[in-house]
């Protein structure tokens, strides 16, 4: 298909990743990306997605946060750059951060750049080239000698913008994270209506002074907008409040001297709130101590057990003897009949005296000098256990005591605040914020000037966006005029891509609103303009048929697009898995566009089906195991895995009649 897109764009030949920690079979990933086809398939949490967001923060030092708005081209970087700095912590060991890059190849009208972005360094790049290969020597085009790693950034920014057409980086960043990737944050071009307008003035502007006004202007007028409608809020608020306090004033006289009472107790409540907190904050830390020191002597009682058993015979021995394992069990001498801890404390004790713990007789006259130093430690741990049982006594009365306290602060907290209730009870119109000195007449008053204040700068920013709108229309009308002239090719190649997937008569119209601008998808004569008139399967693959369509449409000839598509997982009707391939392929073979995608191998009867269609001619498929390791669940599964794996593969290899 002969086309005259208006943007050349760019094809990955290899990426390559180092120092990766999530990806643990390798630290240099690299992958040689032929035109086409490149799938990474594997199980779910290996890194699939991951690998899209980084390949996207190669190319733009960006990498967008889920479930967070479509933003303005001038607005991307800045709205993601604190999610950006924190995405690669974990996936990347501290130890391996200075180190972790990843180099991207890409040509783009016949000339080959070669970038390499640290991914804790979206600012800078360490390394950019631009080069072309001639008679298998390659020649710089380029010459960037004595340029720090942010000069490198701006000046790849400014190269790839003029080389694309496009002439404004910000641009080229919406147009590869919002159009041409189709990732797990799932933005719909066809219902979101930022997405649209940008996408739509970008895409059929013949003029990009007017697209970058068209652009300019929308934001300009959400922005008035958005304050106009604070302002109204807090209008209505304030007017709110003056109708309440004119209310209480005439139903109740002595409504100023009931809000200084209230105001009083509050303030009581506060202070005894606050006590009733620093005293329950110093018992259970009281607690938390007595806790640790409890653990400590356990510890303490194990160590002692242990060196016990390590003493000579026919020491050890005695813990056999009947009386003592009777002692020590019931906590009660056998032989005086007393009971509790202190009988354990005291027999266990004696028992790591040289003489026997009855009748004093030497239990062993040949003492060696590993046996003495056993029973030094043994004396030593004795002197920490009191030293600890003496410390734990202590935290016991301080624990008493402080419970006592947190006793009569609760009491306190409790009666205050059944009267702060009962005062609210008995008086309904009071205020319940604060007034401070000031009587209810001057309250109304301030709360006047306030409203006055806000009505007036509510006013003020609907004016400024009406101000704005007629030259914004206008340029509306030129779009939708630019559409009108791309609409007998570009509408034939969506529809021939949609309905190969979805099989049912579908349409697309161009419609404007008074701030938006969108395409209307038309499912069997009905406008579906909501996106939960369509099955999730369906409202995905048809927003990634628009996508296509776009990026058909809008490459020059030998500069065609790449999408990077995360398949989505689990949203697919068995149905249509063999559709998708089929759509894919069309895109890939038809239109001779590339994808770089990701899929789950639940989908496996969409990647063969892509795979029976392109061959190995225009398809690479890439084991995620190859990179890292399944985890221990699903190596249970393993098998089946290796199944499927062998069933895209020889897929193929099959050769399907064109």
């Amino acid at each position: 298909m002969k086309r005259t897109g208006k943007f050349s764009f760019l094809r990955i030949q290899n990426v390559t990743i180092r120092n990766f920690t999530l990806y643990t079979k390798s630290n240099n990933i690299s992958e040689n990306i032929n035109k086409g086809v490149f799938c990474l398939a594997g199980a779910n949490g290996l890194g699939k997605t991951t690998f899209l967001n980084a390949i996207n923060y190669g190319l733009t030092g960006i990498v967008l946060e889920p479930n967070k708005e479509v933003f303005s081209p001038s607005e991307i970087y800045k709205s993601n750059k604190r999610y950006t700095d924190r995405y690669f912590v974990g996936r990347i060991s501290i130890g391996d951060e200075e180190l972790a890059e990843i180099e991207i190849k890409f040509v783009i009208n016949n000339k080959i750049f070669r970038i390499i972005r640290n991914f804790f360094e979206k600012d800078s790049l360490r390394l950019f080239e631009v080069y072309v290969e001639e008679n298998s020597k390659t020649k710089s085009v380029l010459h960037l000698s004595n340029l720090s790693p942010i000069e490198l950034n701006q000046k790849y920014q400014e190269v790839l913008a003029n080389e694309m057409g496009i002439t404004n980086f910000d641009y080229f960043i919406f147009l590869q994270l919002y159009v041409f990737t189709f990732d797990e944050n799932r933005r719909m071009i066809f219902w979101e209506p930022r997405a649209s307008s940008h996408t739509l003035s970008i895409a059929f502007n013949t003029s990009v002074e007017d697209t970058e006004r068209l652009i300019e202007l929308k934001r300009l007028m959400e922005n008035h907008e958005s304050h106009g409608k604070n302002k109204r809020w807090q209008a209505t608020q304030t007017k709110n409040k003056i109708k309440d306090l004119i209310q209480k004033k005439n139903e109740n006289p002595d409504l100023d001297k009931q809000q200084k009472e209230y105001e009083a107790l509050e303030k009581d409540f506060g202070q005894i709130d606050k006590e009733f907190n620093n005293v329950k904050t110093e018992y259970n830390t009281v607690l938390k101590h007595q806790s640790l020191i409890n653990s400590e002597i356990m510890h303490l009682k194990l160590e002692r057990t242990r060196l016990f058993t390590m003493y000579s015979e026919p020491r050890s021995k005695l813990l056999e003897n009947t009386f003592i394992k009777i002692s020590l069990g019931k906590h009660e001498c056998s032989i005086c009949g007393s009971k509790g801890n202190q009988v354990v404390e005291n027999v266990k004790s004696k028992l790591y005296r040289p003489n026997c713990p009855l009748c004093d007789t030497k239990i062993n006259d040949e003492v060696s000098v590993e046996q003495e130093k056993i029973l030094a430690d043994i004396e030593k741990n004795d002197r920490k256990i009191s030293v600890k049982n003496k410390e734990l006594e202590d935290l016991i009365i301080e624990a008493s005591g402080k419970k006592l306290q947190l006793e009569k602060s609760e009491f306190e907290f409790h009666l205050i605040q059944k009267n702060l209730d009962d005062f609210l009870n008995s008086n309904p119109l009071v205020s319940t914020h604060k007034t401070g000195n000031q009587g209810i007449d001057f309250l109304i008053d301030t709360y006047r000037k306030q409203f006055e204040e806000l009505d007036k700068e509510s006013k003020e920013e609907y004016k400024k966006r009406e101000r704005l709108l007629p030259e914004y229309i206008k340029l509306q009308e030129k779009v939708e005029s630019a559409y009108v002239e791309a609409e007998e090719i570009f509408v034939p190649i969506f529809i021939q891509l949609a309905k190969s997937f979805i099989g049912l008569e579908l349409n697309i119209r161009f419609e404007n609103s008074k701030t938006n601008q969108r395409l209307v998808l038309e499912l069997q004569n009905s406008a579906r303009t909501e996106h939960f008139q369509l099955s999730e399967s369906q409202r995905f693959f048809l927003d990634i048929a628009l996508r296509m369509s776009l990026a058909i449409y809008l490459s020059r000839e030998n500069n065609e697009a790449t999408m990077l598509i995360d398949t989505p997982e689990g949203s697919l009707d068995i149905a249509y898995e063999s559709r998708v391939g089929k759509m894919f392929a069309s895109f890939v073979k038809d239109y001779n566009q590339n994808i770089l995608m990701t899929a789950n191998i639940n989908a496996s009867q969409l990647l063969i089906s892509l795979a029976e269609q392109c061959s190995s001619k225009k398809m690479q498929f890439k084991r995620m195991l190859d990179w890292t390791d399944l985890t221990v669940i699903q190596k249970e599964g393993e098998a089946l895995f290796e199944n499927v794996y062998s069933n895209i593969e020889t897929a193929l290899k099959i050769k399907i009649n064109e």
